[in-house]
């Protein structure tokens, strides 16, 4: 009976789980989407590059998003079937997905500056373009306004002699590259990023946790 008892409290402490779990992929999800439509990203952006840092990054969240409540799916019906299968298959994502967030992670607090040298790429295609693409001027004009800068990496220097630098490129602001401030705008709302991304690892921890001794209870009880 002692057994029973704690086999349905698992079961319920494993579903209970799930349920958070496939709300914060719901969360990474709509994080995405934000971060895809809010003109506070994309009016710095030159939305016809496809190299575009904050559509990568939205799509990605988006994609991950969807496999976190797909996982989280399976993991309820693990749960609620019994099945060692499904758990053993939630268990395998869970682990797999973890150490991608793991590495990323990493990669993302050791090449800081390649991220910040991503950026400056993004924006000097920009300058390179401001003459020939609409798209590109008007970000270009976006962010020196705003942002009280010049160019891209460098300053005024980033632009050609023909046609010269840009109104909206204040001769005060000619040694003031726009990449440093533009990454500090990123890197806020990075905090937002790591926050959620910390969150998930934790709960990730647990479902590892739990659907293995889900498993193994299950096992005793069929054996």
């Amino acid at each position: 009976m002692g057994l029973g008892s704690c086999y349905t409290c698992i079961k319920y402490l494993m579903f209970a789980f799930n349920f958070l779990f496939w709300l914060l992929g719901m969360a990474i999800l709509a994080i995405g989407i934000w971060v895809r439509v809010d003109p506070n990203f994309s009016q710095y952006m030159d939305q016809t590059v496809s190299s575009n840092p904050t559509y990568v990054a939205a799509y990605l969240f988006i994609a991950v998003g969807c496999v976190v409540v797909v996982i989280g799916f399976f993991g309820c019906c693990g749960a609620i079937r019994e099945s060692q299968c499904l758990l053993g298959l939630f268990f395998i994502s869970l682990f797999i997905i973890f150490c991608v967030l793991l590495g990323a992670g990493i990669y993302c607090v050791v090449q800081k500056d390649s991220i910040k040298d991503l950026v400056g790429d993004f924006l000097q295609k920009s300058v390179d373009d401001y003459s020939e693409r609409q798209q590109a001027k008007e970000a270009m004009d976006n962010i020196q306004k705003n942002l009280e800068c010049c160019g891209a990496k460098t300053g005024s220097a980033d632009y050609a002699i023909v046609p010269g630098v840009p109104d909206t490129c204040k001769p005060v602001n000619y040694k003031r590259p726009c990449v440093e401030k533009l990454f500090k705008i990123l890197s806020s709302h990075l905090i937002i990023v790591a926050g959620v991304a910390i969150g998930i690892a934790l709960i990730m921890i647990l479902g590892m946790i739990f659907s293995m001794v889900l498993c193994c209870a299950i096992r005793d009880v069929n054996a």
